[in-house]
């Protein structure tokens, strides 16, 4: 007979059973109640939602329909304005300000300065504030059109400049920026700003080309040349008096403007989230692509990518509910449907929008049932205050159990305090300890469980003290200490995320002409696979550096025999290698899929990357090929070879550290020998990350160049 029906038959004696079931029917009875009455609550109140959200989505969609034929229409007076002006004589050129004005102390407009609404994004989505002007447009002409500035058109299309600033003002924060662009190539634009890049030439942006080719107004997407925003633009042919095309008028608009412009959680809840999705074709199949998203951060988007290239979706996990809402929107129909959005139970309403796009509206229906689940919460605290009844008159049962329990627990419990006592000398150190118990119960198979640990324990220990082993292996591989060359200061260092590592660095002589050879890799993936990987790459590498041949005839070598020690397993190493001449004027360098070195001047605050063209990892394709690329050193430099645990490591707000922090640190410490440059690196990650987990290894080498060994 097992403990359990030995306890139960116990409690059975003195009549516990009875109280327990009429006990459990009441709460039963209790509960049943409350969640017949929540569900027909909620129910009621998810189609009453249902109905409003369908009119909240279709009136929201009229409103931003509304705002956009609004600005079409200030387009067309714009366009019309620009048509009366080009057209009619003028004398003389007025004072304006051109792109490289707005860049010059002293020749700027007075009420140039940083603008919220105006603003750059960097690599990791922090904003920073450009400046504009809100007095004074900017010309601006591409290179090679310096007779641009005395073109009459200058004091034509300065006569608009009142129009412009109050369409500016009439439209708000959804209008970004108005221009007019002609087919000289002079291009005026309000808000003034100086942003325009040196090889910039709006003639050759689709939105004009479009414009001309269609010969009427066009809608297109684009990334903002000046900001890196991403906008919608509005563009419109200009013509002369005898229909003959003269420029281009255009309007960006921030379409996630427009969204919180209709800003719905005074309404709803804060938790309601707004679209606008077009369908777009992905390998095959219909879906739903965001237009654009109230609430969401852009990232760093070069203006020549012209879209961005993570395109986003609607998902759910419900397929044939997302196809038909797919299809609804294919056919311009608006509907509300609940289906999940983010794994969360939503109602999401939607109504068509410019065509086939569509405006949808998304709540979770959580944000509706908080009564119907406070009516719920009461209901179970009716049934607590029924248990607590219940337990007290229980309790003085229990009182009995317990001393009759007392004088047989001595046989029950006499089994597990020997276990007990065995714990303690395996705790100690003893694993030569077995438990001998007999009784034919739960007792008997934990005791049986508890010697068939101890085995296993050992295996632990033993896989412990390999793995320590391992460790010191890894490391052995390393290099110890720098290498003394004269007129370099060399420094690196390896530190594992685990117990062993993907990441090498190494130093060599070089062969042929005696200079110094830099190697730095990593492999994918971390851990004792990895070094195992890493241990392979690093043999192949020291063995290739004793070779005369070109540099990129040495990498290729290795690179075939890693492809055959790799085989299928989808692993690769990534490389860097550098070897600087013996007079440390100049370096030849091959990237295989590794991130670029930088070359640091202090002396200027310049930094360069040594990219190259791309080259595969070693271990993918055994016919890859690898060429090697030259640069010229100069006395101060300091040299950076790396890998991403450095860059990508992450603090508790999942902020990455990023490459600025580290050219920052490298430049304010470019006075220090190498390795406290090194050390100042590994402190700053460290901080960091405040106390969180290394996800990946961090590897680095230091090379500052202190004199040139050339011959006067």
């Amino acid at each position: 007979m097992s403990i359990r029906t030995k306890l139960f038959t116990l409690l059975l004696a003195f009549s516990l059973v009875p109280l327990l079931v009429v006990s459990i029917i009441s709460r039963q009875g209790i509960l049943n109640l409350g969640q017949t009455q929540s569900e027909r609550l909620r129910s009621g109140m998810i189609n009453i939602l249902q109905g409003e959200m369908r009119q909240s989505a279709m009136d929201s969609a009229k409103l931003v329909q509304q705002q956009a034929v609004s600005l079409e229409f200030a387009l067309k007076a714009i366009v019309a304005e620009s048509e009366d002006v080009l057209n009619d004589p003028v004398n003389g050129l007025p004072e304006v300000f051109f792109s490289e004005d707005f860049k010059t102390k002293g020749k700027q407009p007075f009420d140039l300065a940083p603008s919220d609404q105006y603003f750059k994004i960097n690599e990791s989505g922090l904003r920073t504030p450009s400046s504009i002007s809100l007095e004074e447009p900017v010309f601006f002409f591409p290179n090679g059109k310096q007779s641009l500035k005395k073109d009459q058109n200058i004091a034509r299309l300065n006569l608009l400049k009142p129009e412009l600033k109050s369409f500016f003002a009439e439209a708000g924060t959804s209008l970004h920026r108005i221009y007019i662009t002609l087919n000289s190539g002079l291009h005026m634009a309000y808000p003034g700003h100086g942003n325009y890049p040196a090889d910039y030439d709006p003639r050759k942006r689709s939105w004009f080309t479009k414009a001309i080719e269609t010969n009427h107004l066009v809608w297109d997407r684009f990334i903002d040349v000046s900001t890196g925003q991403q906008v919608y633009t509005i563009s419109m042919p200009i013509k002369g008096r005898g229909g003959k095309i003269l420029g281009v008028a255009a309007i960006d608009i921030q379409l996630v403007e427009m969204l919180r412009k209709n800003d719905l959680s005074s309404q709803w809840s804060s938790a309601i989230q707004a679209f606008v999705v077009g369908p777009a074709i992905s390998n095959g199949e219909a879906k739903l692509r965001i237009w654009a998203e109230a609430g969401h951060e852009q990232k760093s988007i070069s203006w020549r990518a012209q879209l961005p290239n993570d395109i986003k979706f609607l998902q759910s996990t419900n397929q044939a509910k997302l196809a038909k809402t797919t299809q609804d929107i294919l056919n311009g129909k608006s509907d509300v449907i609940r289906m999940p959005h983010n794994g969360i139970d939503s109602v999401w309403a939607y109504a068509p929008f410019r065509g086939q796009g569509s405006y949808v509206l998304i709540v979770p229906e959580q944000v509706i049932t908080e009564i119907p689940d406070a009516a719920a919460e009461q209901t179970l605290d009716l049934s607590q205050n029924l248990y607590l009844a219940v337990g007290t008159a229980a309790f003085i049962i229990l009182v009995l159990v317990a001393l009759v329990a007392y004088l047989g627990s001595k046989k029950i419990i006499g089994p597990l305090i020997l276990m007990t006592n065995a714990a303690k000398k395996i705790a100690d150190g003893d694993l030569s300890v077995h438990v001998d118990i007999n009784t034919r119960d739960e007792r008997q198979t934990l005791a049986d469980a508890f010697n068939s640990m101890i085995p296993k324990l050992q295996d632990h220990l033993r896989i412990s003290k390999s793995m320590e082993l391992a460790q010191e292996v890894h490391n052995n591989l390393l290099p110890e200490i720098s290498p003394q060359i004269a007129g370099l200061d060399l420094s690196g260092i390896s530190i594992s995320c685990d117990e062993t590592g993907g990441d090498y660095f190494d130093y060599y002589k070089v062969t042929a002409d005696g200079g110094t050879g830099i190697l730095v890799g990593d492999v994918t993936g971390h851990g004792v696979s990895a070094a195992l990987l890493m241990a392979t790459g690093r043999a192949h590498l020291k063995h290739a550096s004793t070779h005369n041949g070109p540099l990129p005839e040495r990498i290729a070598d290795v690179n075939k025999l890693l492809c055959h020690d790799i085989g299928v397993t989808g692993r690769f190493m990534t490389l860097f290698c550098m070897e600087i001449s013996p007079d440390n004027s100049t370096a030849t360098y091959v990237r295989a899929g590794h991130d670029p070195a930088m070359i640091y001047t202090p002396a200027t605050g310049e930094k360069k990357e040594l990219i190259g063209d791309p080259m595969l990892a070693l271990g993918i394709f055994e016919e890859s090929e690898y060429e090697e690329y030259k640069v010229n050193l100069s006395q101060g430099e300091i040299i950076f070879i790396g890998t991403d645990g450095i860059w990508e490591a992450r603090n508790s707000d999942n902020e990455m550290f990023g490459r600025q922090r580290l050219d920052d640190l490298i430049m304010k410490s470019s006075a220090k020998p190498a390795s406290e440059i090194q050390n100042e690196i590994i402190n700053a990650v460290v901080e960091f990350q405040d106390g969180m987990e290394q996800e990946d290894d961090i590897t680095l080498v230091i090379i500052k160049v202190n004199q040139l060994n050339c011959e006067s």
